[in-house]
């Protein structure tokens, strides 16, 4: 999936709180709610997300968006930003620790390694 720009933030004070709200909805009986969330050095948005379905276990696993923010944009593109799960095993690995202690456990592979990542570059950032 690529990259997905607009010209406008819909009312947003900005990206944290426009993809918070992007995450965030009661459809079809399916529960979605931010729990936690940080933009990183304002460009990747990290965020735990609990996920409620029916006749299945709550979820709460990490979203990965990479930002691209220019209010001043010549072309008027002012955000754009490329969102994936931490079962894609995303490059960036940088998610604050307080994200990362919500997280439910999994068993998949991808997201499994993305966690080690960022607790060892936590880990790194604290020595």
């Amino acid at each position: 999936m690529g990259w997905l720009y607009m010209k406008s933030l819909k009312g947003h004070v900005g990206p944290s709180h426009y993809l918070d709200d992007q995450l965030t909805y009661d459809q079809d009986g399916v529960r979605s709610l931010v729990l936690k969330s940080a933009l990183v050095a304002q460009r990747v948005y990290y965020a735990a997300v609990e996920q409620k379905r029916p006749g299945r276990e709550r979820e709460v696993f990490a979203v990965v968006c990479l930002v691209d923010y220019n209010p001043h944009a010549s072309d008027g593109y002012l955000f754009g930003y490329k969102d994936m799960t931490e079962t894609m095993g995303p490059y960036e690995s940088d998610c604050p620790e307080p994200i990362l202690d919500l997280l439910t456990p999994t068993d998949n592979d991808y997201a499994r390694a993305w966690r080690e990542r960022c607790r060892a570059n936590a880990a790194r950032r604290v020595a």
